[in-house]
């Protein structure tokens, strides 16, 4: 089993953040372990189907900060643009 280090960002109320390309890059490499499990009781369907589930967990996330980033730089639409 691989390792990983995972960057945190720890807020003064105590709530840790961690993030996103840090998660889904974790859910990737999970996936990835989890693809390579051939002990007889791994069920290759359920394999297959928890591999897809992590990975479409991180294609969200992916997804999502990209539109949201995508979003917090588009210009306003009434504010007059430069020439």
């Amino acid at each position: 089993m691989g390792q990983m280090t995972i960057e945190l960002v720890c807020l003064s109320d105590g709530e840790v953040l961690v993030p996103a390309l840090t998660l889904s890059s974790l859910l990737r490499q999970v996936s990835e372990e989890v693809g390579d499990w051939s002990q007889p009781e791994a069920d290759p369907p359920t394999v297959a189907a928890v591999r897809e589930l992590l990975d479409g967990l991180a294609d969200r996330i992916d997804t999502d900060c990209i539109a949201v980033a995508s979003e917090a730089v588009e210009p306003a639409e009434d504010l007059p643009r430069a020439r």
